[in-house]
């Protein structure tokens, strides 16, 4: 911009030009932290506020994630997760509240998000990542960030990102564990590392999680993904980050191509949207064999000729529990069924457990051995809304 100045009357103009500047001044103040570090500086900040990542999932990790990321000017930022939220995330997801209790977890994070910083933009998408929406998002997206609690959306993450040569960083936790590792196109990739789906994989739900550790992961994906964006060379790329926090223990595993993986050394590797890999195992439609519903335990609990088995942990019983007998999952095995058969004098064994998927592998072990058993679907979380 140029403008003229008369220094005073009959005598010359002078001209001088006023610099433009990359930030708004709202946005020097906001962002001066980041543009005083050398490793950031003007040309990084720049680069993180033209920048798209991807975050699916707005739970535990998501959290984290997309907090720090929209606090630290990411221009564009696409939250997808189909959950609603419920009163036992509070203890982990921390952008949520009481009152957000029923509500699009993907929705409120956004309306967070947006009182965070107004100057960028943010897309809430109500439904979850699938074979059906999942190329489009992320062609879309410079980075994705999969803060999600299953096999099958990482797989799904996995193969569409490597076809489109765009980075991921994973994360995952288990009790007082977690992992973390960035996947870029030409290295190592997610099936590498996890050539097969863990059959028996327990999610928050059924195993617990310190409430703390998705936020500790949470935020190291995201210091990872201002790294990748800001164009500093990240620490974990090619590399499997292991923390143990009852030690706070941390270890870093250098990761190599599987000469096997079919993703990696398959030139002719496409996305078969019908693969088995992308189907979670848990989760499903139509419900499970041998089961009632939640809405319907009250009913059959007073019933004689009903036998109520909590096949929980220990410290899990004893914090609440519905009533009937107390045989934890594992311990529920050939020969526990077997002798079952002498207590149960022609009752029905009605399982259950937090979600549902324990009562239903306890259900299974139990009609092996001609028992007459049924799991509730959905378990307790269900069972106490009616």
């Amino acid at each position: 911009m140029q403008v003229s100045l008369i220094i005073s009357p009959g005598k010359a103009i002078v001209e001088y030009q006023i610099p433009m500047t990359e930030f708004s001044s709202q946005e020097y103040l906001r962002y001066t932290r980041h543009i005083q570090l050398s490793s950031i500086g003007v040309n990084g900040q720049s680069k993180l506020n033209n920048s798209h990542v991807l975050i699916v999932g707005c739970g535990g990790l998501g959290a984290p994630v997309s907090l720090y990321l929209a606090a630290a000017g990411v221009g564009s930022i696409t939250l997808i997760d189909g959950d609603v939220v419920e009163l036992s995330n509070l203890q982990r997801q921390i952008t949520f509240s009481e009152d957000d209790i029923g509500k699009s977890k993907a929705q409120c994070t956004q309306q967070r998000l947006q009182r965070l910083n107004s100057d960028i933009h943010i897309t809430a998408i109500n439904e979850s990542l699938s074979t059906d929406n999942a190329e489009a998002f992320i062609q879309s997206a410079d980075l994705v960030l999969d803060c999600t609690d299953n096999f099958a959306t990482r797989y799904l993450i996995n193969d569409i990102c490597k076809l489109n040569n765009t980075a991921w960083i994973y994360a995952s936790v288990y009790q007082s564990s977690g992992q973390c590792a960035l996947f870029t196109p030409d290295q190592s990739c997610f099936r590498c590392l996890f050539p097969n789906p863990h059959q028996d994989a327990l999610d928050c739900n059924s195993a617990g999680v310190l409430g703390v550790l998705p936020g500790l992961l949470g935020t190291l994906q995201a210091t990872e993904a201002l790294k990748v964006l800001a164009g500093i060379t990240p620490a974990i790329s090619n590399t499997l980050l292991m923390v143990e926090t009852d030690d706070m223990h941390f270890q870093k595993i250098a990761l190599q191509q599987d000469k096997k993986c079919f993703c990696c050394n398959n030139k002719s590797f496409t996305f078969n949207p019908l693969s088995t890999h992308y189907q979670m195992q848990c989760t499903t439609d139509e419900t499970p064999m041998h089961s009632i519903a939640a809405a319907d335990f009250k009913e059959w609990s007073k019933r004689d000729d009903v036998l109520l088995i909590d096949v929980r942990d220990k410290n899990e019983n004893k914090a609440f529990n519905l009533g009937g007998e107390h045989i934890p999952l594992h311990r529920l095995s050939s020969s526990t069924a077997a002798s079952l058969t002498t207590i149960t004098h022609n009752k029905t064994i009605i399982l259950y457990c937090q979600s549902g998927v324990r009562s239903q592998q306890a259900c299974q072990l139990l009609r092996e051995h001609n028992i007459n058993a049924f799991s509730v679907v959905g378990g307790i979380a269900q069972i106490i809304r009616y």
